[in-house]
This record gives C-alpha cells, sequence and structure tokens, in this order.
C-alpha cells in the first residue's frame, strides 16, 4: 500500500517524537519543553505546507481535542503538563479524529500500565495478593528481613503516563498505516466521516 508524502511527514516525526517522550519520561519521568515546543511547531508547519489553512485548522482542533479527552477520561488527576503536551502534538501531527482514537487507546494502555505499577513489589495490589496468597513473589520483605535500604526518588513513585501515550499512539499509527485510512476507527464503529 503506498502512502502519500504528507502522511510520511506527519507519521515519521509522530513516532520520532513519542519514542523520545517515551525514553525520557521512564528515565527521568518527564518530557521536556524542548521535545513538545518545537514539535508542535513543526507539526503545524508540516500541516499548512501540506493542506493550507484546512491542515491549520484540523492540527489545531487535533492539538485541542486530545489533550481534553485525555484530561476528561481521568478527571483532571494523574496527568503532568508533559503528558498533556505531548497530546498537543500527536493531536497537531495526527488530526482530530486519530489524535481521538490515539487518546482512547492511550487511556486502555494507561490502565494496564497503572495495574502494572499496582503489582510491583510494595504496590497497592502486591500488598493486597501477599496477604490473600502468602509465599507469592508478590509480597514486600519485612523490616527484619536482610535487605539493603533503598531510598526512593520521588518520581519513582509516579506512573510514567508518556509511555501510555506513546502506546496508544504507535498502535494508532500502525493501525492507520496498516488500513491506509485515516478514519478505520470511525468506520469500524459504523460512522462515516470526511475528515
Amino acid at each position: 500500500m503506498s502512502h502519500t508524502p504528507f502522511s510520511l511527514w506527519c507519521v515519521i516525526p509522530t513516532i520520532v517524537v513519542v519514542v523520545l517522550a517515551m525514553i525520557t519520561d521512564l528515565r527521568w519521568r518527564r518530557i521536556p519543553n524542548l521535545l513538545t515546543v518545537p514539535a508542535f511547531f513543526t507539526a503545524i508547519v508540516i500541516r499548512m505546507l501540506f493542506q493550507g489553512w484546512v491542515g491549520l485548522a484540523l492540527a489545531l482542533s487535533g492539538a485541542v481535542l486530545a489533550p481534553t479527552l485525555l484530561l476528561l477520561m481521568h478527571g483532571g488527576r494523574g496527568i503532568g503538563m508533559g503528558d498533556l503536551k505531548l497530546a498537543v502534538v500527536v493531536g497537531a501531527f495526527l488530526g482530530p479524529v486519530m489524535g481521538a482514537v490515539a487518546m482512547l487507546i492511550t487511556a486502555v494502555a494507561g490502565g494496564l500500565l497503572a495495574v502494572a505499577t499496582m503489582l510491583k513489589p510494595g504496590g497497592s495490589l502486591s500488598q493486597l495478593f501477599s496477604t490473600l496468597m502468602i509465599g507469592l513473589p508478590f509480597r514486600k520483605k519485612n523490616k527484619g528481613e536482610d535487605t539493603p535500604t533503598e531510598v526512593k526518588h520521588p518520581a519513582s513513585a509516579t506512573m510514567p503516563y508518556g509511555i501510555a501515550i506513546g502506546v496508544g499512539s504507535l498502535i494508532t499509527l500502525a493501525v492507520y498505516w496498516w488500513t491506509g485510512n485515516e478514519n478505520w476507527f470511525l468506520s469500524f464503529v459504523g460512522i462515516t466521516a470526511n475528515l
């Protein structure tokens, strides 16, 4: 299946940005402005070069819709500013339809990531499992057991939600690349649109 130069100019930078954001969020629990701000303006320029004023409108509507969906799905809690800026970039590159789909898939990926975080030793689910099933590897070591004392960095208590945004975006792009249809999700649920 052949793709247009416009789709390549949107897909490749999106992949680069979300992969870099996933790395920085996993490693430092930060998604730097040095990554998201230039990426946002790059998305605006690319869309305007290929689609003119319509491209600008699509980029801006995607940039508003994607973080708004993310905030609504989380009730405004647990999402950092870096995560919101990354959602703005994804929405600007992908437009309103694919940006919204990416955020919906992100919500599912974020839920799975939250469960995985709670299953880590010392997490709330691991403590519940250790209470119910003594002897499983979920159990946190007791104070009297021989373990080196760890000083936890405050960032280690947070969940790197940039990973979920990256996964949601990459899955959306993979399906788009496979189908060649920007409105694949709408057609999947029985809606037709010409965006």
